[in-house]
């Protein structure tokens, strides 16, 4: 395997990454339950464009790396207002430059991106912070949970933009039941810091392939409140 692994770089604070466009990447090494995805994300926000991960070609880069396979995670936009991230190596993927940004099982990445609302988890350090005053759009399930939209993406509606993303709820067909979607203005700093619980964030994606992170989901702390 050629691929370099390890949260050994810099730490990254990037302010002002509310509809900043980013890629990311997930390198699948082994087989069956013991298969791993190594996660790389956009090195620099200000060199990716929407139609970034056009460039990388997965099969021919699964090649290069000597891993199992390749999974190209594109067309995504982020609504934190802030990030603080340590991440490890930078590399260039067929042009597009990616830093280590943490690890997921391979099965859980792969039912993750398959299907909708379905909890899985991934190990990063990563603090994402939305400013009071700003929108957050919100699952919350009847048990407490809520999950806060981090990203979103037009592959399924072209329509979404941040000024639509309040329209979401009525779009969403195959809700579980007793969940609501809400959109609402902060009225302080909310931040989900994975330092706060042991390097794992949840995450889940509803049916527009909008992902959302947990705040309460089981154990996690990684919240400063529940919005």
């Amino acid at each position: 395997m050629k691929l370099r692994i390890g949260m050994h770089g810099q730490r990254t604070h990037i302010k002002n990454t509310r509809g900043k466009a980013f890629c990311g990447l997930g390198a699948f090494v082994g087989v069956g339950g013991t298969q791993r995805a190594h996660v790389y994300t956009a090195a620099s926000l200000d060199e990716i464009t929407p139609e970034s991960h056009t460039k990388i070609d997965p099969v021919r880069l699964a090649r290069e790396l000597e891993v199992d396979m390749c999974a190209v995670n594109g067309g995504r936009i982020w609504l934190m207002d802030e990030q603080d991230v340590q991440g490890g190596d930078i590399v260039d993927f067929h042009g597009v430059k990616m830093m280590y940004g943490g690890e997921m099982t391979g099965a859980e990445m792969m039912a993750q991106m398959k299907n909708a609302y379905l909890p899985s988890l991934i190990y990063r350090n990563s603090n994402w912070i939305w400013h009071a005053g700003t929108p957050v759009h919100l699952l919350r399930e009847p048990g407490g949970t809520v999950w806060v939209m981090q990203e979103y993406t037009k592959d399924i509606d072209p329509n979404l933009n941040l000024d639509t993303l309040d329209q979401v709820g009525r779009k969403l067909e195959r809700l579980p039941q007793g969940w609501t979607y809400e959109t609402k203005v902060l009225v302080r700093d909310l931040s989900l810091n994975t330092d706060r619980c042991d390097g794992w964030a949840a995450i889940i994606r509803d049916e527009l392939h909008c992902t959302y992170q947990g705040c309460g989901y089981g154990a996690d702390t990684s919240a400063n409140y529940v919005p």
